[in-house]
């Protein structure tokens, strides 16, 4: 019975370290997330793929948004084309629908000798919006329709290691 009580007791602490948080490839925890490269004519986009995708990775969990410096990986985006395009047609040839659609590489980069982790090229998101609306009403919800698309794909891609 002694025996056994003690083979218990140096089993414990065997066991009682255990952590959900096992980073990703390469051990990476935290990602930092600079503000993407724009190499398009849309204003603004850049900033707004960033900042969504911190919010989405910082809502999921599994990584740690933090500062370039900290960072165990950094996620490095360039936004590579934007256009709009008629999507659907009236019956008398007008245009009824735009899409739009976004193009972007990105890559995640291990710090500090920027050893690659994982590497997405030709990544698309798109959204469609009413040819009679506004900008404002229509294509500003495509845009964002867009990035939440590419946005999901990024945070599905860099966590699904796990």
């Amino acid at each position: 019975m002694r025996l056994s009580r003690l083979l218990l007791l140096l089993l414990l602490p065997a066991c009682a370290h255990y952590s959900t948080s096992a980073g990703i490839a390469g051990g990476v925890r935290s990602i930092a997330i600079p503000v993407a490269q724009n190499n398009t004519p849309e204003a603004g986009i850049a900033e707004a793929l960033t900042e969504k995708l911190s919010r989405a990775f910082t809502a999921d969990g599994r990584l740690q948004v933090v500062d370039e410096v900290s960072a165990d990986a950094s996620l490095r985006l360039r936004l590579t084309a934007v256009e709009d395009r008629p999507f659907t047609y009236t019956a008398a040839e007008e245009t009824q629908q735009y899409r739009f659609k976004l193009n972007l590489d990105a890559k995640l980069l291990k710090n500090p000798d920027g050893s690659p982790v994982l590497e997405a090229k030709g990544l698309t998101g798109w959204g469609t919006y009413d040819a009679g609306l506004s900008d404002a009403e229509g294509r500003e919800e495509a845009v964002g329709a867009a990035l939440d698309m590419v946005v999901v794909e990024l945070v599905d891609r860099a966590t699904s290691g796990w």
